[in-house]
């Protein structure tokens, strides 16, 4: 069988890129959307067509990041809500997922009580805790959470991050 030197070009750099920790653009966008409310729209973009319960995932976080940085409190609340429903469908797609599990977590932690859109935090952790492990894709965003979590006790930030 030939393939053309086009074909074996894109292969190599294809292969090579998806092993890089790096070369995931939705992940790429996560990490900026996280720190600059400019590139929220390239995450939303890039998961708008939800092909799976991962894609779902993120496309359920661009929604929570739109909200965190809204000002009008309707836009708050109505954006919230979608983004847990996203959230949840995603875990029920794929509910042994440690990356949609951490980003419910993530959400479900830092959304007021009240709004009642926390009901999975000890699910989540319990997940979490049981199955941290080294190489997850997001582990230097997740470890930076963790550290910060109030969702978290100091044994348990402990316990998690060193498995990541």
């Amino acid at each position: 069988m030939r393939f053309c030197t086009c074909c074996v070009l894109s292969w190599i750099l294809f292969s090579g890129l998806t092993h890089s920790k790096n070369a995931d653009p939705i992940r790429d966008a996560y990490r900026k959307a996280l720190k600059e409310e400019s590139f929220v729209k390239e995450l939303k973009s890039l998961t708008k067509l939800r092909q799976n319960a991962l894609s779902t995932a993120f496309y359920a976080m661009a929604l929570a990041l739109e909200a965190r940085d809204a000002s009008w409190v309707p836009s708050k609340m109505s954006l919230a809500k979608e983004a847990f429903t996203e959230l949840n469908k995603a875990v029920k797609l794929d509910p042994n997922n440690f990356e949609i599990r951490y980003l419910r977590f993530s959400f479900s932690c830092e959304v007021p009580g009240m709004l009642g859109m926390n009901a999975h935090i000890q699910e989540d952790k319990t997940y979490l805790l049981k199955h941290a492990h080294k190489g997850e894709s997001l582990a230097d965003v997740m470890k930076k959470y963790f550290q910060k979590s109030s969702c978290l006790n100091a044994s348990e930030k402990t316990q998690i991050n060193s498995r990541l």
